[in-house]
């Protein structure tokens, strides 16, 4: 089985949600063998669940590939075995649930200190989506933050339930990671994030007896309490970096299914929990930081703390080479308001040797690859898949202009701070981005990038066209978002504004880079 060229490449989550349509598939491509790729057997959510879709595959050879030791394939158990153990997954994952849904609000106590000391020059950080979340925007903001501490004279430990993505593990000094969870409790996602909120506060309560900490951070997530937890016991100051409520994504956007309603409850009172027990919210925007008060924060404990560069990473910008037409550089996860539909609609309003390169990957991409076909455009189109962040900023380095075509829908005003949007304009090339909340806040239309109107192709494509009428094709606005970016967005300074915030030192103060 191992070297062969797979005839078929499924999700495991798709193969859950529609058993007899992936059996008839196997069928339909008379495929013979089914391996299970995972990144760590051991850490795994639908663990049981998994197995048990691919020891139903109607085929001779059945295997499971851990990427850590790609080189051994490990048998899948039989069909009985595996549904037995379903059934006793199942029913501890019940027990966590409805011990999460009984539980009275007795949360830990606080310890008496509750500001940090400036003695000690240690971040506590957490990261709970080890293997789920490998590139992106999550990455590149955490990653992004930590790493402006350090430059600031400040050291980080890291605690995570399982191998770091690398841009994170470069970013801190020191990894713990916390002991993999029992079999059951990772019967699904949502037991596996309940139960991680144990394994992650004993692994960073004894961290902290060697990296005495003086602030913790960690990102708001959905079923996660543990950062909240942690400074209480600790008695130091937890920065809740503050992208938007999880739960209100959810309610709008992803779980409307009545199980994952159930878990919305339990989510609810643990996004309170963290919100009320931050000292610094650190919200991405002025709607983020409205939703936050609106989910329970106090004002007073709010702050505005936008996206940012890591100018270090940023490749200077380099001529490019003459030729006809023109390349169009995107980055993104496929999501919901990043507007990748009205970048590829756009190409048919360009010139046809204009092409436009997608990099990254996400749930959405296949129905944006079928759009593209669908509109005769999907061969101006370049796809590069999922890469590191590294390989994202020198495709698109390499690129003409940037689009940033962010899109909204809804009575609410748009919460997000791209973090594409920063490295664009450190990256020095012409950026073409819609008017919408801090996105038309950051840049300046005619000085640092052209802007355009929300979910309009046409005026996207007008404003290509704009950019690349300009005598220099736009590369004064290049120039002068990246003077903007390395003066004003670089992590380092969202670092210093929260510890000034927590009147914490900076013993290498932030610097304007050129």
């Amino acid at each position: 089985m191992l070297g062969q060229e797979p005839v078929v490449v499924m999700a495991a989550s798709d193969a859950i949600r529609d058993v007899r349509g992936y059996r008839a598939q196997l069928r339909r491509q008379r495929v013979s063998a089914v391996a299970l790729l995972t990144n760590d057997r051991a850490r795994r959510p639908f663990a049981t669940l998994v197995e048990l879709v691919v020891a139903l595959a109607p085929v001779r050879e059945r295997c499971i590939i851990d990427m850590s030791r790609p080189d051994e394939c490990v048998p899948v158990g039989s069909r009985g075995a595996l549904t037995v153990r379903c059934v006793l997954d199942a029913a501890t994952a019940g027990r966590r649930v409805l011990r999460e849904l009984v539980a009275r609000e007795a949360w830990a106590p606080q310890n008496r200190r509750t500001v940090g000391s400036p003695e000690r020059l240690w971040v506590l950080a957490l990261w709970r989506d080890a293997g789920e979340v490998g590139v992106g925007g999550a990455v590149s903001h955490v990653s992004g933050i930590l790493n402006g501490f350090r430059q600031l004279g400040w050291r980080v430990a890291l605690v995570t339930n399982g191998r770091p993505p690398e841009q994170l593990r470069a970013a801190v000094d020191v990894v713990e990671i916390a002991a993999p969870l029992p079999r059951g409790e990772r019967f699904i996602r949502e037991s596996a994030q309940l139960a991680a909120n144990d394994g992650m506060r004993e692994a960073a309560l004894a961290l902290a007896l060697r990296t005495p900490p003086s602030l913790v951070y960690e990102r708001n997530s959905f079923l996660s309490r543990a950062g909240a937890d942690i400074s209480r016991r600790l008695g130091v100051p937890l920065v809740l970096e503050w992208n938007a409520s999880v739960v209100w994504e959810n309610r709008h956007w992803y779980r409307k299914a009545p199980l994952k309603r159930l878990f919305q409850v339990i989510g609810a009172r643990y996004e309170l929990h963290a919100v009320r027990s931050a000292s610094v919210v650190a919200a991405v925007s002025r709607a983020a930081a409205a939703m936050a008060t609106d989910m329970g924060a106090a004002p007073s404990r709010v702050e505005v703390v936008a996206n940012a560069v890591d100018a270090a990473c940023v490749p200077e910008p380099s001529p490019l080479p003459a030729r006809e037409g023109a390349r169009l550089g995107w980055v993104g996860s496929f999501g919901h308001w990043h507007g990748v539909e009205v970048a590829i609609e756009s190409l048919r309003h360009l010139p046809p040797d204009v092409r436009l390169v997608l990099v990254g990957d996400g749930e959405r991409r296949q129905d944006c690859v079928r759009m593209a076909d669908r509109l005769g455009v999907g061969d101006r189109i370049t796809w590069t898949g999922s890469v590191s962040h590294g390989e994202a900023l020198d495709v698109l380095s390499r690129c003409d202009v940037l689009v940033s075509p962010h899109v909204w829908k809804g009575p609410d005003p748009f919460f997000g701070s791209p973090t594409k949007l920063f490295e664009y304009m450190a990256l020095g090339r012409p950026v073409v981005a819609s008017r919408l909340e801090q996105i038309g806040e950051m840049l300046t239309d005619g000085v640092t990038a052209v802007l355009t109107e929300p979910g309009d192709p046409k005026s996207l494509a007008e404003g290509v066209t704009r950019v690349l009428e300009l005598t220099d094709r736009g590369a004064a606005l290049g120039r002068n978002a990246r003077r903007e970016a390395l003066a004003e967005h670089t992590w380092e300074r969202r670092a210093g504004q929260i510890l000034s915030r927590l009147s914490l030192p900076t013993p290498h103060p932030a610097t304007e880079k050129g």
